[in-house]
């Protein structure tokens, strides 16, 4: 009686076969999720990134309507508390006010391919109170050196990049960064650094008009003057006019000190 039915050999060449497909598919399944490149480098289109962008995106509309429809600009805690003190104006208090107020919760604020950053998964809601000039949870952290509970740098606010930049809607340069994903001190690309995969850098920049710009490299950005304007190192310590992404650790009279990844 004959038996129809695979073989040793044909089983095994089958295998090889499936094999060959994975080792073929993965990598090419694992960019269009991550945006992560053979090479180190980012692509501009991934699962990651679109969310990247689209956090960005829904963060600068936000305050771009907040900032039209009250004509103060984008907030500024110092501002807020009506203090005028400038130590306020640091990067946990930035985004913390800004989960206090619903333009964007905690998860919202941490990259979906950011594994250092864990979002605040208890933010108190209940702690606003102008009267008392509480206007958000102190216990949110941006710490780059401990625990952070946000992923994205932002412009700091400070010199003349404060009083240009921070405004809202159309009186903005669309040329100038207010947000991003964070990266290497000094804009130089090292493996040391979370943002640079393989020593390549990559991310979403997001604009005073509100677009959001996917960037190839730290250097990439142009002033508006189209000369070169490094996102992560200062060049401009007189006027502090220049852009710049990072986090602000703390403000004092001389300017921000800045951490970046």
């Amino acid at each position: 009686m004959n038996r129809s039915g695979f073989s040793m050999i044909g089983m095994l060449f089958s295998l090889a076969c499936i094999a060959i497909l994975i080792a073929i598919a993965v990598p090419s399944m694992r960019q269009s999720m991550t945006g992560l490149k053979e090479d180190g480098g980012k692509a501009a289109v991934s699962g990651w990134g679109m969310q990247d962008q689209v956090r960005l995106y829904g963060l600068m509309q936000s305050l771009n309507a907040q900032g039209l429809s009250s004509g103060d600009g984008y907030p500024q805690p110092s501002r807020i508390t009506g203090s005028g003190d400038v130590s306020e104006d640091t990067t946990a208090n930035l985004y913390s006010y800004l989960v206090m107020q619903r333009y964007i919760t905690p998860d919202q604020l941490v990259s979906p391919a950011d594994y250092v950053t864990d979002p605040d998964d208890d933010f108190d809601w209940t702690l606003y109170s102008p009267r008392d000039k509480i206007y958000w949870d102190p216990s949110f952290s941006a710490d780059l050196s401990d625990i952070s509970n946000v992923s994205y740098a932002h412009m700091p606010m400070y010199g003349d990049r404060l009083k240009r930049n921070w405004g809202s809607g159309m009186s903005l340069r669309s040329s100038f960064p207010i947000f991003g994903n964070r990266g290497p001190r000094d804009g130089i690309e090292t493996q040391d650094s979370y943002a640079c995969f393989d020593g390549l850098w990559g991310g979403y920049v997001a604009f005073g008009d509100g677009h959001v710009e996917f960037l190839r490299s730290p250097a990439m950005f142009t002033g508006g003057q189209g000369m070169g304007d490094g996102l992560f190192t200062i060049d401009d310590e007189s006027r502090h006019g220049d852009a710049i992404l990072g986090f602000t650790s703390s403000m004092g009279p001389d300017g921000p000190v800045l951490q970046w990844d």
